[in-house]
């Protein structure tokens, strides 16, 4: 519940509280928006809209409405610049928000501020595009009217935004009655009062003198600040409750109802909190930079009837984030229950919310004097794999002339997806379904969408391709309710490392190991491996997320540089050998060749030198001569493999040669296509008395066996007797694409034996 959440207690100091290293490591750096921006539309000019409503009948005017769009932006570009630039590894990733606050204020004096428009909740898939549509009292509606008129009076937009984190972790243990600290909180404060995050940190931090409270560990070494900010987080939902509005307020619980039971709270240990960050702007003076000055292109006038007559235009807005991918039509119903005895039947109504600006009004007849309460819904048409499908929101209250549906009136539910201008300018990305089905494109040309996430088929992947050379990426699309793509976010961006091995041989001539990043041309680094350094690790910077990988070459002693590696991409734990593709040169010990395996350099092998006699378990070598007057009998039995005993030892004897031991040591796979048996006379040539081919497998053993006549049987007695040159084994192999030929002196075997 804790991987991944961004680390209060780390953060990134080139975005001070926009920016945290994740809980866990894994190289993630969390971002939190740093930044409100007032929406343009696509002639330019501000998403900004006041309508004024004048009656005769209402003195002073009948109030109006103010629309307004904004959206919070992530520094991916400043961070992932100064990650890059302190060759910092990290990949950036956006945080998770659980939602937030929006409130307008006009500033009419100089300490007071009046509320243009009150706190609006937003959901977290309206942070993405926060598009609000609020109704203005009289008393408001004369207040933007003014500040239409009088360009002076600053307007001030605050955006509390609150997202899950890792509290900072401090070695400090506390134990407490809560209804005593609730107690002495009001006694500093008053009872169930108003006060800051930073006050109420500050009197939990105070108590700590306090005799209620037990503490274990020295507070003296930790900052009070800090202090303040690590107890406010841990304890403020448990004493007060936070205040409705943009300031990060809270109001202090009474103590009578809070348990007196203790509470040991150990700040050491890890606990999920909810932080806060505000963003600001001027939404006005914004609009008006936009429009050279004049804010009459964001206003518009609607007079209202000044008698009760029964017919209500209704007003309807939808206030979803817009462009949504696969959306055909949007319409709005509304329904009014009967009203017996002045309306004895049912009212319905039905608008379509064309784009963009996805307003409609329906005039409805009432009872004169009647107020609107009904129910309103949403439905839309989307497209699918076959037919369109029309999908139906749930029925909401609705009450008033002038009714706003968000996106918890839509029938499915919604991730906005938003590609910044760096993602664009290097890749597009498509949204595909469970079935492969193209949901949406981002582009230079639509940045923004929003996909409705159906049951039937979907949004299953985000597959990016890059405009330029370079690999596709899939990237899950999850159910939250907001997914931001940028480069630096993306996997495989940043910093990476390898370890670079190489097999030790002694007498061998030392390796220069040249790497360079895959993406761009970059002047390439280097590090010398030899018999005292048989690896190094490696570390590249991949400025692309499509192009993250490495290059290597080699160069061994004087040798020209070897040529460049194919692209070595990024992984866990990724270890390169890097004489992969050098001739291997053997280990030869007494005339054996050994040379590592090529698919596993762990396991040593050679090609099998017998043959050799077999031998039986009680030692004796498996070699029979029967002398049956006139004629004899030779029984024999060869291998091709080495003695047990001699192959068993052969991986302690390779140890001091080459630095580490082998996982194995073993004969390569070979065929043998002849073994003989050969005497000679004194005076006489070699010539064959038996031959066969092996048992195929390894030892590779085959059994012989002749009728020997009087001048061979005198050779094999001369041989047994410990002659050389009278009886041999011969046998030919091919192993790797070559042949070879064995001869062994059966004298020779027996006096090793």
């Amino acid at each position: 519940m804790f991987e991944d959440l961004p680390d209060l207690g780390s953060p990134v100091a080139s975005v001070p509280g926009a920016a945290f290293e994740a809980f866990g490591g894994g190289g993630l750096v969390v971002l939190v928006p740093d930044d409100l921006v007032l929406e343009r539309q696509a002639d330019g000019s501000a998403a900004l809209l006041v309508t004024l409503l004048r009656s005769p009948s209402a003195p002073g005017g009948a109030g109006g409405r103010i629309e307004i769009g904004f959206t919070v932006d992530l520094s991916f570009d400043a961070v992932g610049q100064a990650l890059i630039a302190q060759k910092v590894p990290a990949r950036l990733v956006p945080g998770e928000l659980e939602g937030g606050v929006l409130e307008i204020t006009a500033q009419l004096g100089t300490d007071s501020a009046t509320a243009l428009v009150p706190p609006v909740v937003l959901s977290p898939a309206m942070l993405a595009r926060a598009h609000v549509v609020v109704d203005l009292s009289a008393q408001s509606a004369v207040l933007a009217a003014r500040l239409i008129r009088e360009s002076a009076l600053p307007v001030r937009a605050v955006l509390r935004l609150r997202f899950p984190a890792v509290a900072p972790r401090v070695p400090l243990e506390l134990e407490f009655d809560r209804r005593r600290v609730a107690q002495l909180l009001a006694e500093r404060f008053g009872a169930q009062a108003v006060v800051s995050d930073t006050m109420l940190g500050q009197g939990l931090d105070a108590l700590l003198a306090d005799p209620a409270v037990t503490v274990t560990g020295d507070p003296s070494v930790i900052g009070s600040d800090l202090r303040a900010e690590i107890l406010g987080l841990r304890l403020r939902d448990e004493l007060a409750v936070s205040e409705t509005g943009a300031a990060v307020r809270y109001r202090l619980r009474p103590a009578e109802e809070i348990s007196p039971e203790p509470r040991r709270v150990d700040l050491a240990t890890v606990e999920r909190v909810s932080a806060d960050r505000l963003l600001t702007v001027d939404p006005f003076a914004t609009a008006r930079v936009l429009s050279d000055g004049g804010l009459e292109r964001y206003v518009r006038t609607v007079d209202v009837p000044a008698l009760p007559t029964g017919r209500v235009r209704v007003s309807f807005a939808a206030n979803l984030p817009e462009p949504m991918a696969g959306l055909l039509a949007l319409f709005a119903d509304l329904r009014v229950p009967a009203l017996p005895p002045f309306r004895s039947q049912e009212v319905m109504a039905g608008v379509e919310l064309s784009a963009p600006e996805r307003r409609a009004e329906a005039e409805i007849v009432l009872s004169p004097g009647e107020a609107l309460t009904g129910q309103v819904r949403l439905r839309a048409l989307l497209e699918s794999a076959d037919t369109p499908v029309e999908v139906t929101g749930p029925w909401r209250p609705a009450a008033g002339d002038r009714l706003v549906l968000g996106p918890e009136s839509f029938p499915l539910p919604l991730t906005v997806v938003r590609a910044s201008g760096a993602f664009t300018d290097a890749a597009t990305g498509d949204v595909r379904s469970t079935a492969g089905r193209l949901v949406a494109r981002l582009d230079a040309g639509s940045p923004l969408v929003a996909v409705p996430r159906e049951s039937a088929d979907p949004p299953a992947t985000v597959v990016v391709r890059p405009i330029g050379p370079g690999r596709t990426i899939d990237l899950p699309f999850g159910t939250a309710p907001r997914l931001d793509l940028d480069p630096v976010a993306l996997p495989g961006f940043g910093a990476h490392r390898a370890l670079a091995v190489s097999r030790v041989v002694p007498g061998r001539p030392p390796l220069l190991v040249e790497w360079r990043p895959q993406s761009g041309e970059h002047e390439p680094m280097a590090v010398r491996l030899g018999t005292d350094r048989p690896e190094a690790e490696i570390g590249w910077i991949a400025a692309s997320p499509f192009q993250p990988g490495f290059l290597w070459r080699v160069t061994r002693g004087s040798d020209a540089p070897g040529p460049w590696s194919e692209p070595v991409m990024p992984a866990d734990g990724l270890v390169v050998q890097v004489d992969a593709g050098l001739p291997e040169e053997p280990v030869v010990l007494d005339g054996l060749e050994l040379r590592p395996d090529p698919a596993d350099p762990s396991v040593w092998t050679y090609v099998p030198p017998g043959p050799f006699l077999e031998f039986g378990p009680d030692g004796r070598p498996a070699l029979g001569l029967v002398d049956a007057g006139a004629v004899c009998f030779l029984q024999i039995t060869s291998r091709f493999d080495l003695p047990n005993a001699t192959r068993e030892a052969l991986p302690a004897r390779l140890l001091p040669l080459t630095g580490r031991p082998p996982a194995a040591v073993r004969a390569v796979e070979v065929t043998v296509t002849r073994v003989a048996v050969e005497v000679r006379p004194p005076d006489g040539t070699w010539a064959p008395v038996a031959e066969s081919t092996s048992s195929g497998i390894s030892p590779w053993t085959t059994a012989l066996s002749a009728t020997l006549s009087a001048d061979q049987t005198a050779a094999v007695k001369a041989a047994v007797d410990g002659t050389r040159g009278r009886m041999r084994l011969v046998g030919e192999l091919a192993a790797g694409g070559k042949n070879f030929v064995n001869e062994q002196d059966v004298a020779d075997l027996l006096g090793k034996s």
